[in-house]
């Protein structure tokens, strides 16, 4: 590998985690501010939660997987369109940038979001309503990024090498 590689490959490498760095973020920030945790209520024995509430605590996840599902396709299929010159580092780049950017958003929600509910609570009077913590509950949650991500990678594969599969056959064999 020639040093004009390796810097190519450097800077990719800095683009995409940089890039998915920020996209983890920037979807943390919008994880918070559509998700309305569940809440415990304060009573003598500490807190409970009724059905409703119950039934909010997938809302966290659910969330969280649509958001994303979404960026991760689309910013698969940018980076991949955008830092094509070497598909194999960029799909590896985007499997590690997906991690990246599931663990930001994750971190950045949990940030955001609600403090931990267990002192809450212990400080709260008898009635009042203690929210949880912004955080994933199911961890198979997170693999939503980096399958999102790769199958914005393979999206764009596919149509490059049907282009140019196309593009490669003589004019008379084309159906245009």
């Amino acid at each position: 590998m020639n040093r004009s590689s390796l810097g190519a490959a450097g800077r990719d490498t800095l683009t995409i985690l940089g890039c998915a760095l920020v996209l983890g973020v920037v979807c943390g920030v919008l994880w918070w501010l559509v998700v309305d945790p569940p809440s415990f209520t304060k009573v003598p024995t500490g807190g409970s939660m009724g059905e409703v509430e119950i039934l909010r605590q997938f809302d966290r996840d659910g969330w969280y997987a649509v958001i994303a599902g979404a960026a991760g396709i689309l910013g698969g299929i940018a980076l991949t369109w955008w830092r094509a010159r070497d598909f194999v580092l960029t799909t590896l780049l985007l499997a590690v940038g997906a991690l990246l950017a599931a663990a930001a958003m994750a971190g950045t929600g949990r940030l955001l979001g609600p403090g931990n509910p267990d002192a809450a609570l212990a400080a709260a009077a008898r009635g009042d309503q203690v929210p949880l913590s912004l955080e994933v509950t199911a961890s198979t949650t997170y693999l939503v990024w980096p399958i999102a991500m790769l199958v914005g990678a393979l999206t764009v594969l596919w149509s490059q090498a049907g282009f140019s599969t196309a593009q490669s056959r003589p004019r008379e064999l084309r159906h245009e």
